[in-house]
């Protein structure tokens, strides 16, 4: 944690980065021998600060001001409007455009005016070859894994608002939608820069086509709309009536690849309409390197994007600050360039480097989300992105990488990576762990935002030159340099002077010249300790050592730093494996107004998710030491910020707000709380409840056949996931089945073990017939037992049948088993049927089936010969019922004879089953009929009582 005064020179982009590289025909830029890159003479990126249109004002009208009330705005202002195509109006005059600010904000007809401030490309290719391609940074972002998720933004148009594009360009043709040019309504968004046909093809280049590059959007519609001019800056005005243009046409996404200083409240209003209308906007934060605040990127709502290089570490251009939301890739990203633009020789692909690259990466992915989750707020995208972002730099969400690096594979339902390395602290933090030093030191800045604290004995006072160099400031060849910061402070760090290095010179085109950097100042050190800080100006984290050096002064400077207000903070900023139980405490440099060191001024907060922590807060006006008590300990791995509003030293000075931060100690997860598992019919349900584990990555759930607990390395996977149940199908009956679950964290350590079997059953069911008539009762009879026998009773057994012609079994009866384990059950069925016994299964036992039992049902017939007895040519009636009815169905009177019965005649039953047949025997003697039922789907044959007929 560093406090650092605001009138220090910031460092700017390196201009090297502001160069633009081609990619040549050929491959490697190792060879002499072929074409090199080629470097356009774009302007270089200015230092920090507002520009605007001299004598020009940009004003929204009130929506109820008519034609004329704004024709005498503009005359009483002595202006000209100039068309628009919406409510945005730039008026034009002679007077200076704060005067004409001054009386715009002061007409009744207008809403909202403001200066029209310049706005620039945040970045312009790079100047340096490479032959590289894209897997780099899209690997750092996870955007090919991402790819396996979805391949397309679908309807969710991307505006770009730029440079304006090269619609012809063979990559980008198929993946434009029509665009629009504020700058010039009447021409087409033409990119006569080169700025816009790369952020556009970053996003929208077709992608598996073999040609070029991927756009990350892979099958993506993009929307150009030109509000850059061709040296790569355009006014407020422009950028305004670019957004409510592309909102009015339809699009979902906003990418801004551009921006600077200066708050424009009608570029707010338009950036905010957008919003409220479901639009995502997402803009570069800036390549200044410092905290100067970037527009439209600081915008409320806006997803401010930083650049980092293809190993996730924070870039020395990217612009940084509490308004930063998330970082992306930013260097050498390669992407479509324009053909009118690109030499001979060079293909028409462009390496870019900056903020603008890596914004439009965040943008793809953000329709990516869109177009899968279509109903999602354009806030719910923006946390989609954050929360699923990976960690970066400080831990927690911090000034540097916002949320983290962006992490395209997770926010589209992926699986979360772990989180990028925090950097490595040196131990001296604050003054209160300085390093003591004599005539020196070397160190590196290990972590974003960090601050070195040495301390200095002298016997005497006495004037010392503090001299601050780091290595070869080389945006060539680095992405992280450092631009050196050396301040020096008494015992009770008020100020004795302090000098931050200025940005490198420039050659004669406006690119910085690689060189050490120094900065260098005489300080007036008292006798005693006096403390001396060194951080790096643009805030990233530099791998190659610096150097401070102290020798003999001549005359001090005059002092140019502000007090520093912290004498120690505990535990120490950055640092990790802190115990749960730990209670913070902040030591301030001087005496403090004890009313304000209160516990709603002194805060701890959840450095993640930005919960504050319930604590009470206790100062000691002796030690000068805030003692923060949480109210119950805190939980682990997580990230915890000491946070503070309004604290004042007892001569009224305010101190700026506290943020250092601090992690927990990662222990292994707590075991499952409960874990149980049921068994089923070839099948068991697992559930379990999670231990809070902030830092989750998931539980595992294995199983095995048989009593012993399968380990982590053995049995069968069934689950890994972040739920709470799973149902485990395909299991075998008559089969022991053991779970096992553990609760793994992101870090890999994993809980103790839960277990549970489930003991395997066995079945079986009998009848006390096969086969039965129509009317007639059986017994059906079945067994539940463990695999080795073991009988329970009281087991709820389902008995389930269904007639045969039928494929739906139904619940009869719901039995209970006897000491024995067995059931049975008397019933009386009607048709042919199938049963069935299930035990459902336990916490304790498997479930079970018995096979399949079928039990035949035939009809009764009743018959009737009358008369019995009759003379040759006399005729006799057979007759009778089929129970049940079976309306219509034919049934057939049989014979006998020659030792076998043969039909003879057939009759259709009635609605009630009678049946009747007409007998005339033509020989003389005892003849035997009978009346045959044929089976069908309901019922098995059937066949009545033989009658005998005599004819005498």
């Amino acid at each position: 944690m560093s406090f650092r005064p605001a009138h220090l020179l910031r460092l700017g982009i390196p201009a090297a980065l502001v160069a633009a590289t081609l990619v040549t025909v050929t491959g490697s830029s190792s060879n002499a021998a072929e074409p090199g890159p080629y470097r356009p003479k774009f302007p270089a990126h200015a230092t920090a600060k507002p520009e605007f249109e001299p004598n020009a004002v940009m004003v929204k009208f009130k929506a109820k001001a008519s034609a004329s009330a704004r024709k005498a705005t503009a005359s009483k202002l002595k202006t000209t409007a100039e068309v628009s195509s919406g409510d945005v109006v730039k008026l034009t005059g002679e007077a200076s455009a704060q005067d004409l600010l001054k009386k715009a904000k002061a007409d009744p007809a207008v809403e909202l005016a403001s200066l029209n401030y310049r706005r620039r490309i945040t970045a312009a290719p790079n100047d340096e070859f490479y032959q590289s391609d894209q897997s780099a940074y899209l690997t750092t972002s996870r955007v090919a894994q991402a790819w396996d998720l979805t391949k397309t933004t679908g309807s969710q148009l991307v505006a770009v608002l730029d440079t304006g594009v090269d619609a012809g360009h063979p990559d980008l043709v198929g993946h434009l939608v029509a665009g629009y040019n504020a700058t010039s309504p009447n021409r087409g968004p033409i990119d006569d820069h080169g700025h816009g046909t790369m952020t556009l093809g970053i996003i929208a280049a077709a992608a598996n086509n073999a040609v070029g590059v991927a756009g990350v959007g892979w099958n993506a519609k993009a929307m150009p709309v030109k509000v850059l001019a061709s040296d790569g800056s355009g006014y407020d005005v422009d950028i305004a009536e670019g957004i409510d243009w592309a909102v009015a046409h339809g699009a979902k996404v906003i990418n801004m690849s551009l921006g600077g200083p200066g708050a424009n409240a009608v570029l707010a209003a338009s950036v905010q309409n957008a919003i409220n209308q479901g639009v995502v906007v997402v803009a570069a934060a800036g390549n200044d390197g410092s905290s100067v605040l970037n527009y439209p990127a600081a915008y409320r709502g806006v997803i401010a994007v930083g650049a980092t290089d293809a190993a996730g570490a924070l870039t020395s251009f990217s612009s940084y600050g509490n308004h930063i939301d998330i970082a992306a890739p930013g260097v050498d990203i390669l992407s479509t360039g324009p053909r009118s633009l690109t030499p001979a020789g060079f293909l028409p692909y462009w390496y870019c480097t900056g903020t603008s690259c890596s914004a439009p990466i965040v943008a793809g992915v953000a329709a990516l989300i869109k177009n899968k989750w279509p109903t999602l707020t354009e806030a719910q995208v923006e946390q989609r992105l954050k929360v699923l972002s990976r960690d970066a730099g400080p831990r927690g969400t911090d000034p540097y990488y916002g949320a983290g690096n962006l992490d395209a594979y997770a926010a589209l339902g992926g699986r979360f990576a772990p989180d990028f390395p925090g950097g490595v602290t040196n131990g001296n933090d604050q003054p209160s762990r300085a390093t003591p030093i004599t005539t020196g030191a070397t160190g590196t800045i290990g972590t974003e935002g960090e601050t070195d604290w040495y301390s200095v004995t002298s016997a005497e006072a006495r004037v010392v030159k503090l001299a601050l160099g780091g290595p070869m400031f080389d945006s060539y060849d680095y992405a992280q340099n450092f631009g050196p910061v050396v301040e020096a402070f008494d015992s009770n760090l008020r100020p004795l002077g302090g000098k931050e290095v200025a940005k490198p010179p420039r050659d004669s085109e406006g690119y910085e010249i690689p060189m050490e950097l120094w900065a260098e100042t005489d300080v007036q050190l008292p006798a005693g300790t006096a403390y001396i800080s060194v951080y790096n100006a643009n805030g990233s984290r530099v791998s190659r050592p610096y150097q401070l050096l102290l020798s003999s002064g001549s005359a001090a400077k005059p002092v140019n730093n502000t007090a520093y207000p912290i004498q120690d903070i505990s535990p120490a900023t950055n640092s990790s494996g802190v115990a749960l139980t730990v209670v913070p405490k902040v030591t301030f440099a001087r005496d403090m107004d004890a009313s304000t060191v209160v516990t709603n001024r002194l805060r701890l907060q959840n450095a993640k998710t930005g919960a504050f922590v319930a604590n009470a807060v206790s100062y000691d006006a002796a030690s000068r030491t805030a003692t923060i008590t949480p109210s119950a300990p805190l939980l682990e791995n997580t990230t915890y910020r000491i946070t503070s509003d309004v604290l004042n030293e007892t001569d009224g000075t305010s101190l700026p707000a506290l943020d250092s931060v601090f992690t927990t100690v990662d222990l292994a997860p707590a075991k499952l709380t409960t874990f149980t598992a049921s068994g089923a019919y070839k099948a068991a349900n697992v559930s379990w409840t999670i231990p809070a584990t902030p830092d989750l990555d998931q539980v595992i759930i294995r199983m095995n056949v048989g009593g012993k607990a399968p380990t982590l390395s053995t049995g069968t996977q069934v689950y890994a996931g972040a739920g709470s149940s799973v149902k485990v199908t395909g299991l075998a009956t008559a089969t022991t089945y053991t779970f096992a679950g553990w609760v793994k964290d992101r870090s890999g350590k994993v809980s103790p073990v839960s277990a549970k079997a489930v003991n395997g059953v066995k079945s079986g069911i009998s009848t006390t017939a096969t086969l039965i008539n129509y009317g007639g009762t059986i017994t059906l009879k079945g067994s539940v037992l463990r695999i080795d026998n073991v009988a329970f009773a009281g087991l709820p057994v389902q008995l389930y049948g269904r007639a045969k012609n039928v494929s739906t079994l139904k619940l009869i009866a719901t039995l209970k088993t006897s000491s024995t384990g067995s059931v049975s059950y008397a019933i009386k069925p009607t048709t042919s049927s199938v049963y069935t016994m299930v035990f459902v299964g336990n916490a304790d036992l498997m479930g079970t089936r018995t096979a399949d039992i079928n039990v035949a049902v035939a009809p009764t017939i009743s018959s009737t010969l009358a008369p019995a007895a009759i003379r040759l040519g006399q005729a006799t009636k057979f007759s009778g019922y089929v129970a049940p009815a079976h309306s219509g169905k034919l049934v057939y009177l049989q014979f006998y004879s020659a030792k076998t019965w043969r039909n003879i005649a057939s009759v259709k039953l009635s609605s009630s089953g009678a049946y009747a047949f007409g007998i005339k025997p033509t020989v003389r003697g005892s003849f035997a009929y009978r009346v045959l039922f044929t089976a069908d789907a309901d019922h098995a044959q059937a066949l009545s009582p033989m009658r005998i007929v005599k004819v005498s």
